[in-house]
């Protein structure tokens, strides 16, 4: 029997249309794999295709049969026709491949996935309707469902399916992977947002600083071998200052992280050190604990707290949730301590058995706020806590109970460290290498011997014995051994004085700004710092330093010098703690001195002429970021890398955080601040640098865009009362005066910015119900309106002096919506609620359809406010005289809110106080099955009866549906006055959709 294709003339060859199903699907498959979330249109017509390459693979089987009879010939004459099914189907296929102009300049197939994928979706799916009909009509004709005799054609059936499967299995793999990186980089996002202060480079320098002799005995000690065996334990290794507490708490970390064990442990370790202001914040330390633990966590809790939790069961992850909901909502990184600390406990449920190192407690700032909470942590998350510090009053007091470890009662392995450590400088430093052996024996005996346990002083009379010109200066010096580290530091100042003035100023220069500083300073920024000079516009060539070394070598055994980061810092945390110290040789006044010093020679410096050459530059550097896209706008310009021929600029910007720190007053520090408001309202040029660009949120003297600074503004922001009340004083009109363009009166900006000089502004006399104009966004908060009377402020912002000497005020009148401002406060407070209630505020004001209590509860399913704030203020609320029954703009009673929120306190409450339920609550049967099982829930059902009322209810069209909403159409009002002829609209509240909605 002749071929059933030759029969046909000019047909259409079944394998050409196979070609060009691979072609396209080729196209299809490389288009995936190179696009990230390519449109879902592809993977259908990857789909379709696979179904009809194995119909025509089938197709193709068939025709190779010598013995097919006349009734399939003639269909497979008819299918293969000019104008058949599978002509059809090779044209709609090759509309789908890219045309020759297109290939040509895009390459060969392999480089096809370049091209952009042609087909929105719904014209994709146009086409996988055509397809499939095509296809339809082929198995129709060949009626392949019925040709079961050909056994090989299912082989051939099942390879080509083998083939489009492996393609779907790399699509799907590639999807998977996608999804992966998507996960990764929200983790990133959300570990970064934390903010957190990593140690690794602190370590590294205790790790290399140690004698790997020293220090394990503690390993030995009945106390941490309980608490190393424990599942969850506490351990305080206390001492005085330079005992070797830090270098004890690296051991402790080596031997952790190099110890194997049967089941696997999680380490987590944080040095607060002096010299960094970020890492002497209580609220950094535990950030960064808690991103240490989930950044090594195996479990999927990314995935978990992005989910939208609808368990009845209260999740242990609840603080994880809300603070990605946080994250989610731009704010800013958490700073509260206890919730902290409820993070830190369930970031410790993901990990396998965690260990927190914490190292010289005493040098965080806040210390006093953050031992409380570690006192019962290792017993509620199920850890092993190790806390070095000194014997601080306040964490003695914390920690008197735990188990401690004191280097008081190790004196005599304190002791045999101390020689290890002489005996190895005598060995390995050069110029004490080279000493007789009988003068090696004398240091060694005299310094052990006189030690105490002291790694610091040991240190520092090494220092001065290789400063030494000759053996009998040694001798000498070991015979006259000062006694602790004051005496030691007495005696080093006094030595610096005696080289001459030279040493002595670069000496006191250096050391006022390492003492001072709130980050870690170079060399060469000190070097620059020494060439201010108040009350000169430009910086002194003759007072730089022609060998920065020289500024080290000054110093002496106060400072060290990485060689690595270019870093110098005070040697000790002892030797800032001397250095403002009332001794005789003290080296300044006070704290509040050496702020003053230090911030009286930045703003010298920031107005300085090659500032305006710098500030050209980054004003460049902005209208080039204008026309960039909106994230790559949003890149920070390096002041750094703009200013590298004036290194100190980059900490200059930050001379701000000195003032805060001048508590005492100052007149060259005023004079300063005068001053340098007066340049920035005259000279333009200098703003860039005294005030952050327009994509910039970084904290500077002043703020963004901001023009006509008022000269309240920078002591206001930065400063402190002293310095408002001084400027007040002298220029009483700054009173009246708004602290800048959209930034309201300076009572306004107090009580959001400075609560400490509210009360400089709260004179009698004034009139107190004038409202102020201002922007609410610029402070963070987003209310009604931009004017706004005092007190309504102090009530948003919570600012308790204002409210008290309001309220106390009998002319001050209590605006209608008090208390809709007073739950908008960060923390709304209750007493304040009730003081407001009594000077006649209406709890059954309804605002925007909204009462307090609606109001209130509203902010609370969306700012996640700790569940003991709640309960509190809803009593406020409520009690007296708060109408329960009062329904908001969706037809819901308060009742109804706590219900949908599962705010089972509140619900109970309510429920007491006979609050009651709308017939909106009768809408959707099983509305509440949550609370089925609650004892309260009958009276619940009870509240629904007795709100059930015949309701007509209305089936709508939806008219606009997005993510967020669906608009909905009605025939027919919802609702109707009956009193009123014109019927009044409500907002739909319950939707049923439409598969379920009842077929009766």
């Amino acid at each position: 029997m002749a071929d059933p294709i030759s029969v046909i003339a000019g047909g259409v060859a079944v394998f050409q249309v196979i070609q060009t199903i691979a072609q396209a699907s080729e196209l299809l498959y490389r288009y995936v794999a190179s696009v990230r979330n390519a449109d879902s249109s592809c993977q259908c017509l990857l789909n379709e295709l696979s179904a009809i390459g194995g119909v025509l693979t089938t197709v193709m089987v068939i025709e190779k049969d010598d013995t097919l009879p006349p009734n399939l010939s003639n269909a497979l004459s008819k299918l293969m026709a000019i104008d058949g099914p599978v002509a059809n189907l090779l044209v709609e296929l090759k509309n789908i491949l890219p045309n020759e102009q297109a290939l040509k300049e895009n390459g060969k197939m392999k480089t096809i996935s370049r091209l952009k994928w042609p087909f929105k979706e719904k014209e994709a799916g146009a086409i996988i309707d055509k397809l499939k009909k095509y296809c339809g009509e082929i198995t129709n004709i060949l009626a392949i469902d019925t040709w079961n005799t050909l056994k090989e054609v299912d082989r051939e059936v099942k390879e080509a399916n083998r083939g489009i499967q492996k393609v779907n299995r790399g699509i799907e793999e590639l999807t998977a992977a996608q999804k992966a990186h998507k996960k990764d980089e929200e983790r990133r996002k959300f570990l970064q947002w934390m903010n957190p202060v990593f140690c690794e480079d602190k370590h590294g320098i205790c790790h290399g600083q140690r004698n790997l002799e020293t220090g394990r005995w503690i390993f030995q000690t009945d106390e941490y071998k309980t608490w190393n065996v424990s599942d969850h334990a506490f351990l305080w290794l206390n001492g005085p200052p330079g005992h070797g507490k830090t270098i004890l708490a690296s051991t402790v970390i080596d031997e952790i992280q190099g110890t194997s064990q049967a089941e696997p442990q999680t380490l987590a370790y944080f040095y607060c050190n002096f010299r960094d202001d970020r890492t002497t914040n209580a609220a950094a330390v535990l950030r960064s604990l808690i991103v240490q633990l989930l950044q090594q966590s195996k479990d999927d809790w990314i995935t978990r707290i992005a989910e939208k939790h609808e368990s009845n069961i209260k999740e242990n992850l609840d603080s994880l949730r809300r603070l990605w909901q946080q994250q989610q909502d731009a704010k800013s990184h958490p700073t509260d301590l206890g919730f902290l600390r409820k993070l830190l406990i369930e970031a410790s449920t993901l990990v396998c058995r965690p260990i927190l190192v914490i190292d010289a407690l005493d040098e965080c700032k806040d210390y006093p706020d953050l031992v409380g909470h570690f006192v019962n942590l290792a017993e509620d998350a199920r850890l092993r806590l190790f806390v070095t510090g000194r014997s601080e009053q306040d964490i003695q007091e914390a920690f008197h109970d735990l188990p401690t470890l004191s280097l008081k009662d190790s004196a005599e392995q304190m002791k045999a460290d101390i020689h290890a450590h002489i005996t190895e400088q005598l060995k390995t430093q050069k110029k004490l290498s080279r000493l007789s052996d009988e003068l090696k024996k004398m240091i060694l005996e005299k310094l052990s011997g006189k030690a105490e346990g002291m790694f610091r002083w040991v240190q520092c009379q090494l220092d001065e014995i290789m400063a030494c010109k000759s053996h009998i200066d040694i001798k000498a010096a070991l015979n006259n051994l000062p006694a602790g580290l004051y005496e030691t530091y007495d005696r080093i100042i006094q030595a610096i004085k005696q080289r001459g003035p030279s040493d002595d100023r670069i000496a006191r220069s250096c050391l006022l700004w390492l003492a001072g500083t709130f980050t870690p300073l170079t060399l060469d920024q000190l070097n620059e710092a020494m060439m201010i000079e108040v009350g000169r516009s430009s910086l002194n060539p003759d007072l730089e330093v022609m060998d920065p070394m020289d500024i080290v070598a000054a110093c002496g055994s106060l400072v060290t010098y990485n060689e690595k980061t270019g870093v110098v810092a005070l040697s000790h945390y002892s030797v800032q703690e001397y250095l403002i110290s009332r001794r005789p040789n003290n080296v300044f006044k006070s704290i509040s001195d050496m702020h003053a010093r230090i911030c009286e020679l930045l703003i010298t410096y920031v107005l300085c002429d090659f500032v305006d050459e710098i500030c050209a530059k980054l004003e460049l550097e902005d209208k080039q970021a204008a026309n960039r896209s909106f994230w790559r706008r949003r890149r920070r310009v390096d002041v750094a890398v703009v200013s590298k021929d004036h290194p100190l600029m980059s900490y200059a910007i930050l001379g701000w955080k000195h003032l805060g720190h001048v508590s005492d007053e100052d007149f060259c520090v005023m004079a300063s601040l005068c001053q340098l408001h007066s340049e920035f309202l005259r000279n333009t040029k200098k703003h860039r640098v005294l005030a952050p660009g327009e994509y910039h949120s970084e904290p500077r003297w002043l703020r963004a865009r901001m023009t006509l600074p008022s000269l309240l503004f920078i002591p206001l922001e930065h400063g402190k009362p002293w310095m408002v009340e001084s400027l007040v004083k002298q220029h009483p009109d700054l009173m009246d005066v708004d602290i800048a363009t959209d930034w309201g009166s300076p009572l306004i900006f107090a009580m959001a910015k400075n609560p400490d000089c509210v009360s400089i502004f709260l004179k009698p006399g004034v009139d107190f119900n004038k409202l102020s104009s201002f922007n609410p966004r610029l402070y963070g908060q987003i209310i009604r309106g931009n004017s706004h009377a005092p007190i309504s402020w102090a009530a948003v912002t919570g600012s308790e002096v204002a409210m008290d000497f309001l309220l106390s005020q009998t002319d001050v009148e209590i605006p209608h919506d008090i208390l809709h401002m007073a739950v908008e406060a960060s923390k709304p407070s209750h007493e304040y609620i009730r003081k407001f209630r009594q000077r006649g505020a209406d709890v059954n004001c309804t605002v925007n359809t909204c009462t307090p209590i609606h109001y209130f509860l509203y902010q609370a399913t969306w700012r996640s406010y700790d569940e003991s704030i709640l309960l509190p203020v809803v009593k406020a609320l409520v009690e007296p005289s708060c109408n329960l029954s009062l329904q908001d703009g969706t037809a819901r009673t308060v009742l109804h809110i706590a219900l949908d929120e599962r705010w089972e306190d509140i619900v109970t409450y309510l429920l007491e106080q006979n609050a009651g339920l709308s017939a909106t609550a009768t809408l959707l049967p099983d509305i509440w099955s949550w609370a089925i099982d609650k004892t309260w829930f009958p009276k619940v059902q009870a509240a629904a009866l007795a709100a059930d009322q015949p309701c007509t209810r209305i089936k709508g069209k939806v008219v606009a549906d997005t993510t967020e909403l669906k608009r909905v159409e009605f025939s027919v009002a919802a609702t109707a006055d009956r009193d009123n002829p014109n019927p009044i609209c409500t907002v739909v509240v319950s939707v049923i959709l439409d598969s379920e909605w009842p077929s009766e």
